[in-house]
């Protein structure tokens, strides 16, 4: 039902122009940082030295804090530090690959096994 360029909805009213650009709501997210290759590399040590040694496994918040030592030294940059969420996803996406690897690994020895 229209009336006065007003376009009632059950209940919800949206004027002719709420759909254009202009009056589009900009999101506050910030902008995500792309992990640089060097931290890669230091949170694959970490990952690693966890895997070895399970009394030194690092959690996300932890690895933060760790992070944030290395930018103290000078050896990144703060800006340079991924959240906590980035570094779940990260430790989670590689675990998974590690755990893939190590599978296909075990796998191409039982193949390659050759009893006495």
């Amino acid at each position: 039902m229209k009336t006065n360029n007003v376009c009632e909805v059950k209940s919800t009213i949206f004027t002719n122009s709420w759909a254009l650009k202009e009056n589009e709501r900009k999101s506050k997210r910030q902008p995500t940082i792309k992990i640089t290759t060097y931290i890669k590399k230091l949170l694959e040590i970490m990952f690693y030295i966890g895997t070895a040694n399970p009394s030194q496994k690092l959690m996300a918040p932890q690895i933060r804090e760790e992070l944030i030592r290395h930018a103290q030294t000078g050896e990144i940059e703060n800006n340079e530090i991924p959240k906590e969420a980035m570094n779940q996803n990260w430790i989670s996406r590689f675990s998974h690959r590690w755990k893939e690897a190590m599978v296909l690994r075990a796998l191409d020895e039982t193949e390659n096994y050759e009893p006495l």
